[in-house]
Order: C-alpha cells, then sequence, then structure tokens
C-alpha cells in the first residue's frame, strides 16, 4: 500500500506539472501576439524626426539629440488633408511654470498632425510623453552667476518635487521671474535648433499659445522667396527705435539665415549672454545678434503674422483679404477652409457677437478720440494726443462739442460720420474707430458715469461687409 500510494503520489505531482506548463505556454503565447516586449517596458520615446539623428559641438557646448521615432499605432483621421509641412520645422517655446498649462494643448491641436517638431523650455522634463528641451543649460555661468534673473531657474533645477510646491514660497511674481529668464532663451534655442535639425528650409518659431493655421503658412511659404537665401520674417516691434520681430508674434528664419548663425558664428549665443542681462526680451536679443553678426535686418510679415487674438484685431480694408496664419489663444473650431482670411476669422468669430450695445465692455475704439474740456488734462497721455484739439473744434459740429457728454452723445457722433464703425464711452471721454473689433471685458463698476460701454453701427458694418463682395487671390504681404 505504501509504494502504491508512492507512486500515485509521483503521477499527480507530474500531471499538475505538464499542466502547468501548458498553461504557461498558452499564455506567453497570447502575451506575444498583443505585446511588443515580454518584461521590460519600452523606453520613453522622444517626437520621432525623419531627419538623421545628430550629436555636435559649438564651442564647449555638445548638442546630442538621440532621436527614437516611435511607431505609429493607429491612423488619425484628422490629419487626412494635413498639408506637407516636411521642408518647415516648427519650436516652440515656454517655460516650466507654464509648461504643462500650455504644451498638451499644442500637442492635441496644431503639433498633432506635425512630423517633427522642438521644444524648448527653462527646464529639461518630459510633459505627456514628449521631451521639453532646456534652452538655458548651455549660458555662460558668468552670465548666471549672482544674476536674480537666474533664480527660478536655479529654484527649478534644484525642486526634487513638483514645481508648484517649490515655488510657492518664492516672494517674485512667477510670471515676471518667467519673464526675465526669457530673454536669454531666443538666440540659444535658434542655435541649439539647427544643431539638432539642420536640414529644414524654413524654421517656424512660435510661444507655447500660438496657433498656427497650416494650409497658409504653407502655401505662404511656397511663394515667400528662396530659403537658401537669408529670410528673417516677422510682425515688426520697435525699442528705442530698433526693429525686432515681435516673438509673441512668431517669427520665421530661413535655412541660410540659421546656418549662418549656428555654424558660421559659432557659439554666438554665448557672445550676447552678458549683453542680455543689461537689455530687455529674448526676442530683441535675438534681432540684435543678428543685426550685429549677420547683416540681417527684420521683414516686415504683418498682418499675416500678427500678435493678436480673434477678438482684438482690428478689422477693415487693409486686413480684409489678407490670408493668417497665425494667432496667440487661438482655440481651432474647425473651420474648413483652404486658405483662411481675415473677413473669414471675422465672420467665424466676432460677426455674431456684436451688437448696438455692451455694458461693462471695451471695444478697443481709439482711432479718433473726444475728451472734456473741463477736466481734459486727467486724461492718459495717448488719449490727448488722439483727442481733437481746440483750434480743430472752433467750427466742430454740436455732435462733435457734446460726444464727451454721454454715451448716447458718442453714438450720435458715430451715426454722423460715415467712417465711424464702431464707439466707446467711460467717463467723459468719447472714442470711434474706422475698423472692427470685438474687444473685451472691461471691470465692473459701481459708478455709472466710470462704466465702460461700448456700442457698433451694425447696419453701417453690414452693409459695408456686404460692399467687400468675395475675395479673389490672397493678398499676401509683400515680405522685402
Amino acid at each position: 500500500m505504501t509504494v502504491l500510494r508512492y507512486c500515485h503520489n509521483k503521477f499527480v505531482l507530474a500531471l499538475a506539472c505538464l499542466i502547468a506548463i501548458f498553461i504557461t505556454l498558452t499564455r506567453l503565447n497570447k502575451w506575444s501576439l498583443h505585446s511588443s516586449y515580454i518584461g521590460v517596458p519600452p523606453l520613453p520615446l522622444d517626437h520621432g524626426s525623419n531627419h538623421t539623428n545628430l550629436s555636435v559641438s559649438v564651442g564647449t557646448t555638445k548638442f546630442v539629440d538621440l532621436t527614437i521615432t516611435p511607431p505609429k499605432t493607429s491612423h488619425d483621421s484628422s490629419c487626412n488633408h494635413f498639408p506637407n509641412t516636411s521642408d518647415v520645422l516648427v519650436v516652440v517655446k515656454t517655460g516650466a511654470t507654464e509648461s504643462y498649462s500650455k504644451i498638451p494643448t499644442q500637442l492635441i491641436t496644431i503639433l498633432r498632425c506635425l512630423p517633427d517638431f522642438l521644444i524648448f523650455s527653462d527646464l529639461e522634463q518630459d510633459v505627456a510623453s514628449h521631451h521639453v528641451r532646456d534652452s538655458l543649460d548651455s549660458v555662460l555661468d558668468q552670465a548666471k552667476e549672482k544674476n536674480y534673473d537666474f533664480d527660478l531657474y536655479s529654484r527649478q533645477k534644484a525642486c526634487v518635487i513638483d514645481q508648484h510646491s517649490c515655488n510657492l514660497k518664492s516672494k517674485q511674481n512667477l510670471k515676471f521671474e518667467g519673464w526675465r529668464l526669457d530673454k536669454y532663451k531666443n538666440v540659444h534655442i535658434a542655435e541649439k535648433t539647427y544643431r539638432l535639425r539642420p536640414n529644414y528650409d524654413w524654421y517656424l518659431f512660435i510661444d507655447a499659445d500660438t496657433y498656427v493655421l497650416w494650409q497658409n503658412l504653407v502655401q505662404w511659404l511656397q511663394i515667400l522667396g528662396d530659403p537658401s537665401e537669408k529670410h528673417y520674417i516677422g510682425s515688426i516691434a520697435l525699442l528705442n527705435d530698433f526693429a525686432f520681430a515681435h516673438g509673441g508674434s512668431g517669427y520665421i528664419l530661413s535655412q541660410a539665415t540659421m546656418r549662418d548663425l549656428a555654424i558660421d558664428h559659432p557659439g554666438i549665443a554665448n557672445q550676447y549672454d552678458m549683453k542680455a542681462t543689461k537689455l530687455c526680451c529674448g526676442d530683441y536679443m535675438l534681432s540684435v545678434a543678428l543685426n550685429e553678426t549677420l547683416s540681417i535686418g527684420v521683414k516686415q510679415a504683418w498682418p499675416t503674422i500678427n500678435g493678436e487674438k480673434p477678438y482684438t484685431i482690428p478689422y477693415g480694408p487693409r486686413e480684409w483679404c489678407h490670408p493668417d496664419f497665425e494667432q496667440r489663444f487661438y482655440q481651432s473650431r474647425g473651420v474648413p477652409r483652404p486658405i483662411m482670411r481675415f473677413k473669414d476669422i471675422y465672420h467665424e468669430f466676432v460677426a455674431p457677437k456684436l451688437a448696438a450695445r455692451r455694458d461693462d465692455w471695451d471695444n478697443l475704439s481709439e482711432d479718433v478720440v473726444y475728451l472734456d474740456p473741463n477736466h481734459s488734462g486727467r486724461y492718459p497721455k495717448w488719449q490727448q494726443n488722439r483727442a481733437k484739439k481746440p483750434y480743430q473744434q472752433i467750427r466742430a459740429a454740436v455732435v462733435e462739442l457734446d460726444a464727451h457728454k454721454s454715451f448716447e452723445h458718442c453714438r450720435k457722433l458715430c451715426d454722423s460720420n460715415h467712417d465711424c464703425f464702431q464707439f466707446s464711452y467711460r467717463d467723459g471721454v468719447c472714442a470711434y474707430s474706422t475698423s472692427i473689433r470685438l474687444g473685451k471685458p472691461a471691470p465692473k463698476m459701481i459708478n455709472e458715469e466710470e462704466k465702460w460701454v461700448s456700442g457698433w453701427n451694425i447696419e453701417r458694418i453690414r452693409t459695408w461687409v456686404e460692399e467687400q463682395g468675395q475675395c479673389r487671390e490672397p493678398v499676401w504681404p509683400k515680405v522685402q
């Protein structure tokens, strides 16, 4: 009996082992069909590039890009009609204080269908599985030392928990601290970009809150010029009478400009680190570097490149048929047009919201201003400069002399002037404009006289829009 019991136990044990092995093999086979790896998860993937990997040096700074192209797991049908952007690289500038609030939105909107792009910040991190590069790691130590501009940068790098918690005890305004850091970024970003991605015809630099209309951009670049020639294109702003491309509006550099900057002038970014400690703004610093080192000046591309929002753009004859390729803080509503002009943006976002009167609202009327003559000295300088002067009102009509008295008096003035599309009234100031803007909310005031009220001449606007008819060929800016 003992021998039989022993043999029986061995038989049961062997049978159990065989069953266990069979089940394990079956499940392993099933797992292999549904997974690209067994046991070890894949490395995090950076956003892929169709361009070759690169590792090069500029001076003492080494740029390494170990780009892995992730396999497309599924086809995004919304990208079916996306234009060919293979000759343009988009470079996004952000900051660690805003990256998690702005970059995810970009990744699911304007960056979603791009085969390649770069994101630079003031901290190396991964956002939604996309790698964000540190634009400031190559700034000279001499420029960083004892420089309060880099307080935020140092605090971010030392933080071992979430950035919000590390910044709670800061007595500085985070937005202001980020703005101070920004002026060191642009030249470094341009230099790093070319070292990482040297094979593009055009390089578009934008902020993290900029929306790009790709169809418009691609068509414009096709007629813009030869990328082998030096181009620096944007919406011109002035600082001390020096012209530069406004960074918030976005700007474009050609292949020739980028190569001259990064290859023919190695280490150019470090040459301007110390200068940046005494000057304002990264977009301004880039223009200074291009002007002084490469003898390149900015070319005007407004209104196609602009830093306005759909509700702050002035819609008038000058802008109406111009295509727009970029907006700030603009969320797409999927308007399916091959070329989107300013008139299309007006019809989609502005026209439905215009009203004869809107309280607690500033519609940004500012072309001509009428002030209370008894208190003209209390108004801002810009309003005084645009106000009708006393000698201009000697023969003025009564409607002009009374315009400052109330909202209704201001309306009568606008109605009497066939060029007036809209007007606003507040505290003895009547202003009107010869273009159309929606504007923005104004603070609610307890005192009725201090209340901001805006109005539009709806019938005149409707008539003018009908008279414009259909735009034929798009009116692109003449970049010279």
